[in-house]
């Protein structure tokens, strides 16, 4: 157990500087004894996190010749953003945040959740539909309880996921899970408790809608919902991108 905990240690370590451009592509990292000991570890789970970076395409080993870092933009997979959003604090007590990926990270959401309600909508079995509505209602019960809240909408999206039966989607949306919480967190903050409100009774109506609209309305109407998803990101742009307003705004100032 031990051991375990200390290789994800590392992998935390060296993905925050690598995310940081501490470390930059092509940088060489310090012979393996030397990097055990600059991070207090045992060689053998510096080994376990130095492979498992290397899978991630976040690292690459070269033997004989050393651990080069590699651009993660060009090469690494999802769980190098997972594994940064499974981090919840920096060394020094810290959120580890970073605005503009949050945005990226809606982006998708704004254009992924969409197409996967499109595809489970041709799936949706009466009792799925009941199921889905018993959460909104819970939801809806629940709007004081942030923390529960916040479990319901990722139980909504990962039952939407399970109803599709792909197992891509599914596999996806598992392994995006800290990502989706902290989007989901931002975005509750951004917005007041009639919005959160209004947003539910939005899902609420359009899983009915599953029931009583052909499939031209139906796609109509989750295309309305993008939309609104949309104007949710816009409105957290303003929360994730407050401190760099204040900047503008001071530096025109002193113009």
């Amino acid at each position: 157990m031990e051991s375990f905990q200390a290789h994800e240690r590392v992998m935390n370590i060296l993905i925050r500087k690598i995310f940081n451009r501490e470390l930059k592509p092509g940088d060489k990292l310090p012979p393996e004894r030397q990097l055990a000991k600059d991070i207090h570890v045992d060689r053998a789970s510096l080994r376990i996190a130095l492979k498992n970076m290397e899978m991630m395409n976040v690292i690459t080993i070269r033997h004989g010749d050393g651990i080069y870092v590699r651009d993660y933009m060009k090469g690494a997979s999802i769980d190098f953003l997972r594994m940064l959003f499974l981090q919840t604090e920096k060394a020094d007590g810290e959120w580890l945040e970073d605005s503009y990926i949050m945005d990226e990270i809606w982006e998708f959401w704004v254009m992924f959740l969409p197409e996967m309600l499109k595809f489970a909508a041709q799936r949706f079995t009466p009792r799925d539909i009941k199921t889905m509505i018993d959460i909104f209602d819970e939801e809806l019960a629940n709007l004081h309880d942030w923390n529960y809240l916040i479990e319901l909408e990722l139980k909504s999206q990962e039952t939407i996921a399970e109803v599709g039966k792909n197992i891509v989607v599914i596999l996806m949306t598992h392994t995006c899970r800290p990502l989706r919480k902290k989007m989901i967190e931002l975005f509750y903050s951004s917005i007041d408790e009639e919005s959160i409100k209004k947003h539910i009774e939005t899902k609420k109506d359009l899983m009915r809608s599953c029931m009583t609209l052909d499939t031209r309305e139906r796609l109509a109407l989750i295309e309305q919902y993008r939309e609104m998803l949309n104007s949710h990101r816009i409105a957290m742009r303003k929360l994730l991108f407050k401190d760099v307003d204040k900047k503008v705004t001071k530096l025109k100032k002193q113009r």
